[in-house]
């Protein structure tokens, strides 16, 4: 079986799950005012275990902006509606650019919080 990173792939992932991007955003922003607020009460006598809530708070809020972000990038496709080959040409290579970014964004934040896990010594 070949597995293969296409925009095609990311096109149709993001139409399946698109019904949820609006609510994916939703909750971004509301984890992002939680953190917020948990930092206003987090002091130097604050338990560890409400120091890393508030910091995989924040690690939920940017995983979420960023599966948001991929639905809204990956929700059409330009080069399927495009007729003129040089503007073809110049969508799919933008398509190609988006799905790189988003193969290295996409997992990123739960990389960083399982390296900082393991890097602060929480284990």
């Amino acid at each position: 079986m070949t597995f293969s990173i296409t925009p095609e792939l990311f096109n149709y992932i993001a139409i399946t799950f698109g019904r949820f991007k609006w609510q994916l955003l939703a909750w971004s922003a509301f984890f992002f005012v939680l953190f917020i607020g948990l930092q206003a009460q987090i002091q130097l006598k604050t338990p560890t275990i409400l120091v890393w809530i508030a910091i995989l708070i924040l690690f939920i809020a940017i995983e979420s902006l960023v599966v948001a972000a991929f639905m809204f990038f990956f929700q059409v496709l330009p080069s399927t509606r495009e007729e003129n080959a040089a503007w073809y040409q110049f969508y799919r290579t933008i398509e190609w650019c988006e799905t790189i970014l988003f193969t290295i964004l996409l997992p990123l934040p739960v990389i960083l919080f399982i390296y900082a896990f393991i890097r602060l010594g929480a284990i």
